[in-house]
């Protein structure tokens, strides 16, 4: 790993993500279909990760059903892969996205979810007020987050919107990857998350997959 390579800003990684939106959105949100994944097998995979990522969530169930009058913020929503899933579930569902290509994109696709708001960030704040969301969801975004200052950022972004006992789930990288790669981010273990944390108004109530692909972290604001 080559450790010397400069981190990349958050504008960098704004500027990096609107290129690979024009370039290819459903590719660059979702890689493990190909390049030409069409829009069919795009949306059954968002479907599929709903399912499994917050429909079949037993802690999620026990704790927010039910999910109808709920209110869900989505981080890294992209075009809305798994936003228009929560939509038809969640009574009011926002998305933000680094990318505003993404988010215009992600705004044609969802123009019929009427509960769907979709705005694009600096990638540091979330333009909401305090104690807003029940629920703040992410998938493989933390993970190309470029380093550690930018995920912590988000993270109290998260603790502040979060209504009190409200859940975070939020998925890190959880196996080392090259700066050399385009999707690289800094990976983390629980010890690691611990210190994430340090001072925020959040409690780590449930981890999964330290040391594979998906390091998944269950937080709950106190």
């Amino acid at each position: 790993m080559n450790i010397f390579l400069p981190t990349e800003t958050a504008t960098e990684s704004k500027q990096k993500w609107n290129r690979l939106a024009k370039e290819n959105a459903r590719y660059f949100v979702m890689t493990d279909y190909g390049e030409k994944i069409d829009e069919p097998t795009f949306r059954a995979s968002g479907q599929k990760d709903y399912q499994m990522l917050i429909e079949q969530d037993e802690l999620l169930r026990q704790r927010l059903q039910p999910f109808k009058t709920k209110k869900v913020l989505e981080i890294g929503c992209g075009i809305g892969r798994l936003t228009e899933f929560l939509a038809d579930n969640f009574n009011e569902v926002f998305g933000i996205d680094i990318s505003e290509e993404m988010i215009e994109h992600g705004k044609k696709r969802l123009a019929n979810k009427n509960n769907v708001r979709l705005a694009a960030t600096d990638g540091l704040t979330f333009p909401f007020p305090d104690s807003n969301f029940d629920l703040v969801f992410s998938f493989i975004v933390f993970q190309h987050m470029p380093d550690i200052a930018i995920i912590r950022r988000n993270l109290k972004e998260i603790g502040r919107v979060l209504k009190p006992n409200g859940l975070a789930k939020i998925q890190l990288r959880g196996l080392p990857t090259s700066k050399k790669n385009w999707f690289y981010g800094p990976a983390f273990a629980r010890r690691d998350a611990e210190k994430l944390i340090v001072s925020l108004p959040l409690t780590i109530i449930k981890t999964e997959g330290e040391n594979q692909r998906y390091f998944w972290l269950w937080l709950e604001k106190h």
